[in-house]
């Protein structure tokens, strides 16, 4: 017989004859459940039974016994050390990266772009909302939807500009790290100025006097676009010098 279907066989003999010895120490127990220690060593000298059956049938096919090791304990003991240079991430086999990359980091920051947009169009919504219900000699329901109106409106209105812009950066930032990932901080530059002229060139110019004059003097709408987009673009070159510059002091900033 071979030897691998002899561990096999043998294996399964062990399984049901543990199970047999526990199903047997059960109704040990039951039948004297004030004898703690009792049941405790007709418990251990049941199983003590099938192990030390188990150790010499493997130990007669080859050494199998030495063999069998439990696989939770198969890792690099240098992995539990808690040095200072040492990362307390584990990383799969053959990664280069010490750090999460931008696909992963995308999530967290679009959600987080989304709730501060909220926070801050909802914060706008209450000053908004309290200048105008001021004004008005409703009763005090009619106050409160009122203002709840200005709240909900400005906080999913700003949330919406953030989020768009977070997800036009982070896809743009992914799609750059596959060209080239020896420095990140060139995609991070890039990314947020690419950004910032396609969310200020694409996105429809406001409803106000300014646009109103631009147009009456003769200025096509392709023409605010682009100075949109230009203003986007410098707005997002200098965030990301700021941020690079800002996380990377030692890096770009040397005495």
């Amino acid at each position: 017989m071979d030897a691998k279907v002899m561990r096999k066989h043998v294996i399964r003999r062990f399984a049901s004859e543990l199970q047999r010895k526990r199903f047997e120490s059960k109704i040990a127990n039951k039948s004297d459940p004030h004898d703690m220690s009792g049941a405790m060593d007709r418990t251990l000298s049941s199983m003590d039974a099938p192990l030390s059956g188990l150790s010499s049938a493997l130990g007669g096919y080859g050494g199998l016994g030495s063999q069998i090791q439990s696989p939770y304990l198969q890792f690099d003991p240098l992995m539990l050390e808690s040095g200072g240079n040492k990362s307390e991430f584990i990383f799969p086999d053959g990664g280069h990266r010490a750090n999460r990359g931008r696909f992963e980091l995308a999530f967290s920051q679009i959600g987080s772009s989304v709730m501060t947009g909220a926070g801050i169009g909802g914060t706008v919504g209450v000053v908004r909302g309290v200048k105008a219900v001021a004004d008005l000699k409703e009763s005090m329901s009619v106050r409160r939807s009122q203002l709840l109106n200005y709240i909900t409106k400005n906080g999913a209105g700003m949330a919406n500009t953030f989020g768009t812009i977070a997800l036009l950066y982070s896809a743009i930032g992914v799609g750059l790290s596959f060209v080239q990932d020896s420095n990140d901080d060139i995609n991070t530059v890039c990314a947020a100025v690419s950004t910032g002229a396609l969310y200020g060139g694409l996105s429809q110019p406001p409803n106000n006097k300014r646009t109103e004059k631009a147009l009456s003097m003769g200025r096509k709408l392709w023409e605010i676009r682009l100075r949109r987009s230009a203003a986007g673009a410098a707005i997002g070159v200098s965030a990301a010098v700021a941020y690079v510059l800002l996380f990377n002091k030692e890096k770009y900033l040397k005495k």
